[in-house]
């Protein structure tokens, strides 16, 4: 009997860590570009993520000093602090594989323009020399989400809480994500926020922390995830969506493991 018992729980842990390998979705963080020697968050590194068929490919969005929104992870491009130029002026020093730098407005068209499974996963920076510019691009953001009609293909996230809380005003329905560990779970819920997406240590120092936010029915998922060994722990305490620079990496390995 007791026998019997023994392998009826090493059946079901076996089970359930399929189960959650099989739920793992790889977003490629800046798109599919380290693997392939691309820019950073360009158009082709887009286009890798989406060829990958990564569950979701994600990108930084910023505002120049005469409100273009672009795409762009640091405050500067090439040593010109954003918020301070014309995108024209910008625009002049283009990326390393001779793309402009994208507007927000031609990355989503490029990321939504086919029939294919890859959300945008959409972080709004906040401005780094005016707080009060961040509402003023949530807004153009939603609102070109809304224009375009691509509501059901970008999910948002941002490390400052009142971004995301503008977007659920402005789309109650909208997927939004938050990316700072400084808040509880339960304000993350009362704010009506879909889920957490934390730096992968905030696991790794806290191994129930995602079992406790799947009970108050959060997604969860984390950043950056670059090795295997960090893949499999979180993958065990049902971490879903994992953002990596090693998308095709990844992706691979879970095709392997289900073999």
């Amino acid at each position: 009997m007791k026998k019997n018992l023994l392998f009826f729980v090493f059946l079901l842990s076996v089970t359930i860590n399929l189960m959650a390998q099989s739920d793992t979705k790889i977003i490629a963080h800046r798109g599919a570009w380290k693997e392939f020697n691309l820019p950073e968050n360009s158009i082709a590194a887009l286009q890798k993520a989406i060829a990958l068929n990564c569950y979701g490919s994600e990108f930084d969005v910023r505002r120049t000093k005469d409100g273009v929104l672009v795409v762009n992870h640091d405050p500067t491009h090439f040593n010109d602090t954003i918020e301070n130029q014309m995108y024209t002026d910008l625009n002049k020093n283009k990326l390393s594989n001779g793309e402009d730098l994208p507007t927000l407005k031609n990355y989503f068209i490029t990321g939504t323009k086919d029939k294919h499974n890859t959300l945008m996963i959409c972080e709004i920076k906040a401005a780094i020399t005016d707080p009060d510019l961040d509402k003023l691009t949530t807004k153009e953001t939603v609102e070109l989400v809304n224009q375009l009609g691509i509501q059901e293909r970008v999910v948002y996230i941002s490390f400052r809480f009142e971004i995301l809380q503008w977007i659920k005003e402005m789309n109650p329905n909208a997927i939004v994500l938050y990316l700072e560990a400084d808040k509880s779970l339960d304000q993350i819920a009362h704010a009506k926020f879909n889920g957490i997406n934390y730096h992968y240590s905030n696991f790794k120092d806290h191994s129930t922390l995602a079992n406790e936010a799947i009970a108050k029915k959060l997604k969860v998922g984390s950043w950056t995830v670059n090795e295997l060994s960090d893949l499999a722990i979180l993958q065990e305490q049902g971490v879903e969506w994992i953002t990596t620079n090693q998308p095709q990496q990844f992706q691979i390995h879970l095709k392997d493991l289900k073999k």
